[in-house]
């Protein structure tokens, strides 16, 4: 994963006045929520375990993609697996968490990375906090936000793109969002469960790509389980929507420990990423540790050194990151050997005679290319705060060397 966003979403809850229903008054408006935070949170981790399948569907214009995974899930726990069945490309995939050890199959490759499951999660806020949270706001009738990210599963929710400043970028509309409201909007019967439906909008000041936000919890109606999420915004023009669902929803099914451990397979490749990592303060310190020589790019005036990370597996990655006084982040990453980049498309680029590639995407705007001896590099600057002629820049300076 990548640097995390520093906040994915947040919703304000409306419960039901007496036994489950929701109330109205006489007026036609939602009534004061009866529930507060702890409440929400001791019906949520009621929950002793939750089976599903998960049906993603992304659409933006004419381009539709569909994901499909079945779930375990120990709320409140940290116990998770996730079976991938589409797309086909990662059918056979894993991600396995048991509340202290991660472990990500990838199939196809035959390589398992596996990490502490507290240093997997990141600055991730699990549901249990979410929900606490989400109705300590409520009971401040409105006056407060949250902008933590829910975490139902193994992390947020996937996040809603936006277009960069030039109109041809594809950045995370929630890394630049700090707080959101939300208005209730009834119930609504999804896969036979009735839910409280919460709608959220971006609060205060917030960039113009980013105010058509609009992200949809659909909540179960007695534990609190999210069954539905729907986000959706403008990108170039068209409408860019995500709607993840929650089907054939078991809520404690006897879920089996074994459900939580995984074995790797043993013609697989065990990456841990926790013995693996490597973080030095200067250059000077990771250049004596590694064999490879440290990329020496140019960067914009105000971006200084701050770390330098090592990762030694199947390929040896080389990064090194800078940041300026606004807390920008820009890093250049160097690997043994080519290493998929997760994408086809962008825009072709000349880089040391070499052809790269730049894409604008997800809160990244990257430049990657190969060099003759086989080396890979990459320049990405973190939530595209460098326009796409500066990156090719840094990565030209940085050539094959």
């Amino acid at each position: 994963m990548s640097p995390r966003p520093r906040s994915l979403v947040a919703f304000a809850l409306l419960l039901v006045v007496g036994a489950g229903c929701l109330g109205l008054v006489d007026d036609g408006e939602t009534a004061t929520p009866t529930v507060d935070g702890d409440e929400a949170v001791d019906a949520y981790e009621s929950i002793d375990g939750v089976h599903a399948v998960v049906e993603t569907t992304i659409t933006h214009g004419n381009s539709t993609e569909h994901r499909q995974s079945a779930v375990w899930i120990r709320p409140g726990s940290g116990a998770v697996r996730e079976e991938i069945r589409e797309p086909a490309s990662r059918d056979g995939n894993l991600v396995v968490a048991n509340g202290s050890q991660l472990w990500v199959y990838d199939e196809s490759r035959q390589v398992v990375r596996t990490q502490s499951y507290e240093r997997g999660q990141g600055d991730a806020v699990r549901m249990d906090a979410f929900l606490r949270q989400v109705f300590d706001a409520v009971a401040a009738s409105g006056n407060e936000t949250v902008r933590s990210p829910p975490t139902v599963g193994m992390g947020p929710a996937p996040s809603v793109p936006v277009e960069g400043e030039a109109g041809d970028e594809v950045r995370n509309a929630t890394t630049t969002v700090e707080n959101y409201t939300a208005t209730y909007e009834g119930t609504e019967t999804v896969a036979g469960r009735e839910t409280h439906v919460v709608e959220l909008a971006p609060s205060g000041d917030v960039p113009t790509v980013a105010s058509d936000l609009r992200i949809r919890y659909y909540l179960d109606a007695e534990r609190y389980f999210p069954v539905k999420v729907t986000r959706s915004m403008t990108v170039n023009g068209e409408e860019f929507r995500v709607v993840t669902r929650y089907t054939d929803v078991e809520f404690d099914p006897g879920i089996a420990d074994s459900r939580f451990r995984f074995d790797p397979p043993e013609e697989a490749s065990v990456v841990d990423l926790d013995e693996s990592q490597e973080t030095f303060e200067t250059r000077a310190a990771a250049a004596a540790n590694v064999t490879m020589a440290l990329p020496e790019p140019d960067v914009p005036d105000g971006y200084e050194l701050f770390r330098v990370g090592v990762l030694r597996g199947e390929i040896t990655t080389v990064t090194v990151f800078y940041r300026n006084d606004a807390g920008d982040v820009l890093y250049v990453s160097k690997h043994s050997e080519p290493r998929s980049t997760g994408s086809a498309d962008g825009v072709t680029v000349d880089v040391a005679g070499s052809e790269g590639r730049y894409v604008a995407t997800d809160s990244l705007g990257s430049v990657v290319w190969s060099c003759a001896d086989g080396r890979q590099y990459a320049v990405v600057s973190v939530e595209g705060s460098l326009s796409q002629s500066e990156v090719v820049a840094i990565a030209r300076s940085s050539g094959c060397a």
